[in-house]
């Protein structure tokens, strides 16, 4: 049975984040990476993303089209974590971090996958569009890497403080495999170039309220 082995809500400069680490999540991770694998793969599918370089954040990688919306495929994989890790997630932010009920809360979500590989990174962006609640990732498979290589570095929404020396202009997280991490949609974030051959694989993902 998956469980939540480690759950903590983190301020940021500050701004709200809610990190969950999951136990348990091996097989549902294969799972999820030999799926992610036939979409990348698949010659008959229009998965990737078309943006042109200079407009797409993920850079040298690979990112399905956000309008495919990866969560709502209808796989065994994919609907075990929407249901155990992603929806459960959603609804802890809302009711501790935007004091919302999550059952008076209608909403939806788009979601994407994003790989990187050696060389590859993810430039400075954030998903502050309209109506957007939260932002998230879930970390399917991260490669041993010394770091800052391959982290996720979020920027100091509050530069004022940054030229005054009172706070850090970043804060940098490590993730692990069976993380997931949620936070404001108007946080800057990017990830730093991979060093390792393996895949480093994410479903990034956006709750927007539904009107």
């Amino acid at each position: 049975m998956i469980q939540v082995s480690e759950e903590r809500v983190e301020q940021h400069f500050p701004t709200t984040v809610l990190v969950r680490t999951f136990q348990a999540v091996n097989d549902l991770n294969t799972a999820l990476q030999q799926r992610f694998d036939q979409l990348e793969h698949d010659p008959h599918a229009d998965y990737t993303n078309e943006a042109p370089l200079s407009v797409n954040t993920t850079q040298g990688g690979y990112q399905t089209k956000r309008g495919l919306s990866v969560l709502e495929l209808d796989y065994p994989e994919i609907r075990q974590l929407r249901q155990e890790i992603v929806m459960p997630s959603i609804e802890i932010y809302l009711a501790e971090v935007l004091n919302a009920d999550p059952l008076f809360t209608p909403f939806e979500i788009s979601s994407w996958v994003v790989s990187l590989g050696e060389g590859d990174w993810q430039a400075p962006h954030f998903h502050a569009t309209e109506y957007t609640l939260i932002s998230g990732i879930y970390y399917v498979n991260v490669p041993d890497c010394p770091p800052p290589k391959g982290t996720l570095e979020f920027i100091n929404p509050n530069l004022n403080a940054v030229s005054l020396g009172q706070q850090d202009a970043s804060r940098n997280h490590q993730p692990k495999s069976g993380q997931i991490i949620l936070f404001p949609p108007y946080y800057m974030h990017y990830v730093h170039p991979m060093r390792r051959a393996e895949t480093r694989r994410v479903v990034a993902f956006d709750d927007r309220l539904k009107l």
